[in-house]
């Protein structure tokens, strides 16, 4: 707006200068009045070009602050004078209107209110924040209220303008707080306003106090639902007052929730809190302000529903189908409302192929059929993302279900072993799935012996066909089994029986050479068949268990490497030459006897000592030679035999002992190296024993038949010390022929 400073008021019509009579005063009265509002009219429009020009300079001289505060004190004094003439001239006309009210009492009026307006610039004031609002404001007139400074605590002190000239407030008629800190509540703050005008500060207390917060009191979360929590609802909680000034957030499981605010009214949801089922939480509805927690508003434990789950299935975990299914049948723990994305798939070709499927449920069951029957020797994997049960509960995780289809009836087992056959042994032959009971099993099991197919039964139970061969198998016959693909299971699926295994029959010929006193067999093991014989005896003193356990762990070795025997050799292992004192484990046999006495040697006697009483004499050479039937067995065998070695293995010397005969004392010596024995010629045994040992069966060999003889004593009473002997066991069996 322009405005022409030494323009003149509005002349009056000339009807008004022309008239006259009674009126005339009024009209008068009436006109001086139109002069008067005509010069304030044009006095404010020059006080306003006069602020506008000011303003121009203003922006020219911010730099300078000094010149800026006087420009802008003669506005504060132009604006005074401003409004000092205009209440001069109201107090006129009220003076005018009213006679007796004398000027001094207008004049006291106006002191009256720029004193009140000075006490609003200087009296503390109290502002009472209301947190329905983001801030609380009083009545508090101010003249330039961008001049004040403010000392904030916990609230922020601000004026809004009520009148501004150019972006520069010039009034404000309120005095409001904002929070910048969380305050508290039934709490008081406080803060300052101050001015300076050159070197007068003018100041006042502001305090702001703070009532109760308001409060929070659950809509959703009852006695009931706390101890059956739904995960999928978000909980709604009421506000007693509004709340501008917190934001609330549900706190759990150490995470939280943000909640919605919509007037009174709190909505949280619990996802964010990722929550398990079936477990207890402290939930708490807490006050945030500037994104950080201030105080716990509201705060109950909750215990969340149990999941949903699948409690069985028709077909198992991990199991193969060995039969044709047509659908999966899932029962549940609760009853369904709603079947979220099932997939049945399998991999062909690094690509995923979907089967087509028809998901149906009702109550606890859920039925997925297929639309053609599942391809076999496949894995399959049936997807369920979700489900939802009556009361709002889901899957705690997807439900995955693996299982394969089976081909045909594939070899899982049997009993045949990889060497040692039994002669006529039948085997059995275990599949992973029942068979078809009427399928004629000849077309497809054979039984082939040194490479020719011999006669078998051939016969099935359940998952288990047994071959039973018509006739023994020769000594140490080369075996297979051979089994076609074709064998139906009993739901006609077929293709993957194919199976074949060799083995071996035992390699050796049993037999028994003789009879104990209590009627046991005194069984020989026979090896080969060369002309050569070397000949392992032992236990004939039955306590002697261990020498017979060494004899018995080595004959399967034998049987397991025929193929070290020499050509030439017939190798024979006898275990127990006393199986009755084995059994009792005792020395003597069952006519009290000890056997290695009973000898027809050079010094046989019946009274002998013992090891367990050197100085006590006994009968126990029985009461003649070879008088015991295991002496007599023995005795006869190696007369018949006339072994080119005999070992004779005892407990407990530690000693290898050579009867003289023949090269003994060169092989006992090479056998004492390999086991790392002592070694020591017979006739210096009686240095060695302080016990007799006339009648023995080493020195019978020597003096009668001239066959030498090694008698192994093993240097624990107990143990076999089987690996220590074994390399010295089978250099003995191939030493060369006489």
């Amino acid at each position: 707006m322009t405005t022409n400073a030494s323009s003149e008021p509005d002349k009056p019509s000339e009807e008004y200068k022309s008239t006259t009579g009674d009126g005339v005063d009024e009209l008068n009265q009436a006109y001086k009045q139109q002069v008067e509002l005509q010069t304030a009219r044009l006095e404010l429009e020059e006080a306003v070009f006069r602020q506008i020009e000011a303003d121009k300079e203003l922006n020219k001289i911010t730099a300078e602050p000094e010149l800026l505060l006087f420009i802008l004190l003669g506005q504060i004094i132009a604006l005074a004078r401003f409004i000092y003439r205009h209440v001069s001239r109201a107090i006129k006309h009220v003076i005018t209107g009213y006679p007796k009210l004398s000027l001094a009492a207008a004049s006291f009026i106006l002191l009256l209110l720029i004193t009140a307006g000075l006490m609003l610039t200087v009296i503390p004031q109290t502002i009472n924040y209301n947190f329905s609002k983001s801030e609380s404001c009083i009545i508090s007139p101010s003249l330039f209220p961008d001049f004040f400074h403010y000392t904030d605590s916990n609230f922020k002190l601000s004026r809004p303008s009520l009148w501004s000239i150019s972006g520069v407030t010039i009034f404000s008629d309120r005095l409001c707080a904002a929070p910048i800190k969380a305050p508290a509540s039934f709490s008081s703050y406080q803060a300052r306003q101050s001015a300076y005008l050159l070197d007068l500060a003018i100041s006042k207390k502001v305090l702001i106090d703070t009532k109760s917060y308001p409060k929070v009191n659950a809509v959703t979360l009852t006695v009931s639902s706390s101890k059956n929590l739904s995960l999928i609802h978000p909980l709604e909680f009421k506000l007693s007052a509004p709340d501008k000034t917190f934001n609330y957030v549900l706190s759990g499981n150490g995470k939280t929730s943000p909640c919605s605010k919509e007037n009174l009214t709190l909505d949280c949801s619990l996802t964010p809190l990722s929550l398990s089922y079936d477990s207890t939480y402290e939930l708490a509805v807490v006050r945030e302000f500037n994104q950080q927690l201030v105080a716990t508003a509201y705060q109950n434990p909750v215990r969340t529903i149990t999941a949903v789950a699948i409690t069985q299935s028709s077909i198992s975990p991990g199991s193969t189908v060995y039969s044709i299914p047509t659908d999966v049948t899932l029962q549940t723990n609760k009853t369904l409302i709603n079947l979220d994305d099932v997939t049945l798939s399998y991999s062909a070709n690094n690509k995923t192929i979907n089967v087509p499927i028809t998901a149906k449920y009702s109550g606890k069951n859920i039925v997925i059929s297929f639309a053609n029957p599942l391809p076999r020797q496949t894995q399959f994997n049936l997807h369920i993302a979700n489900m939802t049960a009556s009361d709002q509960s889901q899957l705690e995780q997807a439900y995955n279900l693996a299982f394969t289809t089976s081909g045909g009836p594939a070899v899982i087992d049997s009993n045949i072993p990889s060497f040692g056959l039994a002669f006529g042994q039948a085997m059995t032959v275990d599949f992973d799935q029942p068979l078809m009971p009427s399928q004629d099993l000849s077309q497809f099991v054979s039984l082939i012996v040194n490479g020719t197919e011999q006669p078998a039964t051939i016969t099935s139970s359940g998952q288990q066909v047994t071959i039973v061969p018509t006739n023994s198998y020769p000594v140490c016959a080369a075996v297979k089994v051979q089994i076609l693909s074709g064998i139906e299971s009993n739901y006609g699926i077929s293709g993957n029986s194919a199976w074949s295994y060799n083995t071996r029959s035992h390699c050796y010929t049993a037999f028994s050479i003789g009879t104990s006193v209590d009627g046991r067999p005194i069984t020989a093991y026979q090896f080969g068949n060369g002309p050569s014989m070397v000949l392992f005896i032992a236990a004939m003193e039955g306590n002697e268990q261990n020498s017979a356990n060494l004899l018995q762990r080595w004959i399967p070795d034998v049987d397991a490497n025929p193929g070290k025997i020499p050509s030439y050799r017939t190798l024979v292992i006898i275990p127990q030459i006393n199986p009755d004192g084995y059994a009792a484990d005792t020395r003597l046999n069952a006519d009290g006897v000890d056997l290695n006495r009973n000898f027809p040697a050079n010094n046989w006697s019946e009274q002998v000592t013992e090891p367990t009483a050197p100085d006590v004499w006994t009968n126990d050479g029985g009461p003649y030679p070879l008088s015991e039937p295991e002496s007599q067995a023995i005795a006869t065998y190696t007369q018949n035999n006339q072994p080119t070695l005999t070992l004779t293995m005892h407990s407990h010397g530690g000693i290898v002992e050579a009867n003289d005969a023949g090269d003994s004392i060169a092989l006992g010596a090479e056998y004492a190296h390999l086991a790392d024995y002592g070694a020591i010629p017979t006739y210096e045994i009686g240095n060695f024993f302080d016990y007799t040992t006339t009648g023995a069966y080493e020195d019978w060999l020597n003096d009668k038949l001239n066959l030498p003889a090694l008698e192994v004593e093993l240097e624990s009473a107990t143990n076999d010390e089987y690996s220590r002997n074994l390399p010295a066991l089978w250099t003995m069996a191939e030493i060369p022929p006489n």
